[in-house]
């Protein structure tokens, strides 16, 4: 049997045979031609001028290979971004090279979408069906997202009036302890505890105690260096926190949690860490196959999404900036390996 004849498909999906014949093409042939097309461009899209004009903007510094300020302007690539020559180590790269947007195939507005039902607590199952994604693809934007934000919260420091508060997130549920087949109940081993803080100007503070139980020490690590010594602290009397009281020189205010359950939003003194508690939970549960051991990251993606102004247009200019600035790469296949292999 004769192996098929490539040709007579075209040159590439995007051409069609008929569209090689010098003749009129058939109202069908029009149809099915504009069609495909649509199909391909839908799939396939390439950078808008917008964009290789922001692109060409980026103010580059340095190396994006070696990290040299030895370097020359070296023409331009294929899709019309300014391309560089390092004088040091002799290789060419661009302004997002290294960068988590380093892929000429996938245009950066391509993760808009994406990004969009990131920062307003959609799941990555549905962000993936609206965007028309495979889930995959999904997880593997979204590692890149976490390397982007993997110290956001370092700088961090509250202040004024401080509410702190712990809360509390479930284990994966092949790893729970049962005790004559029950779960143990109360604050358990099968509980992760995260450190929870907001004070009277807005900042945030979310941050993996990396424990089942609160104690001195992992409170102190946690909280340590994000409170501005001398600040008032407002919290429900966890023992732990009298060491942090005691080490950063606070004045507190205690709201035992038995007085203050069932207490209406406006008069419960720690309704603001209660909101905050709300909406982080909230943000996990759409989450619900999470992988535990990158807790943090999703705490800095919280953070991220809560912090500053609730515009989400801003939220990805923010992240676009970030980015950028950062520069990290992470390849499709390299991070998949890693989640397959666990």
């Amino acid at each position: 049997m004769n192996k098929p004849n490539r040709s007579r498909w075209g040159s590439s999906l995007r051409t069609l045979a008929w569209e090689l014949d010098d003749r009129p093409l058939t109202l069908g042939e029009q149809l099915i031609s504009c069609t495909i097309h649509e199909w391909y461009d839908a799939k396939h899209p390439v950078a808008s001028i917008d964009e290789i004009n922001f692109i060409n903007s980026i103010d580059v510094d340095y190396c994006h290979h070696c990290g040299s300020i030895s370097f020359v302007r070296n023409g331009y690539y294929r899709n019309g971004t300014r391309c560089f020559l390092c004088k040091d180590c002799n290789r060419k790269f661009g302004a997002l090279t290294n960068t988590i947007f380093d892929n000429r195939k996938i245009p950066i507005s391509e993760r808009f979408e994406f990004l969009i039902h990131l920062f307003e607590f959609h799941s990555i199952r549905t962000s993936a069906r609206d965007n028309r994604n495979a889930q995959t693809t999904g997880k593997y934007w979204l590692t890149e997202v976490f390397s982007v934000l993997e110290n956001v919260q370092e700088n961090v420091v509250l202040e004024g009036n401080v509410y702190i508060d712990e809360m509390f997130f479930p284990v994966i549920k092949n790893k729970m302890i049962l005790k004559n087949g029950k779960k143990l109940r109360g604050i358990s081993r099968n509980r992760i505890c995260v450190a929870a803080g907001f004070d009277d100007h807005g900042h945030i503070l979310l941050i993996n105690e990396k424990t089942s139980k609160p104690s001195n020490k992992s409170t102190l690590e946690a909280y340590g260096n994000h409170i501005k010594p001398g600040a008032h602290l407002i919290h429900d009397s966890e023992h732990s926190h009298h060491e942090l009281i005691k080490k950063l020189n606070l004045t507190d205010e205690v709201h035992p949690s038995t007085k203050t359950k069932g207490l209406p939003d406006k008069e419960n003194p720690l309704d603001p860490i209660n909101n905050l508690h709300d909406l982080s939970k909230r943000y996990m549960r759409a989450h619900g196959g999470y992988d535990r051991d990158n807790l943090q990251d999703w705490m800095n993606l919280i953070w991220f999404s809560l912090q500053g102004s609730d515009n989400v247009y801003e939220k990805i200019r923010d992240f676009l900036e970030k980015a950028i600035n950062a520069p990290r790469k992470l390849r499709y296949r390299d991070v998949m390996a890693k989640k397959s292999n666990k």
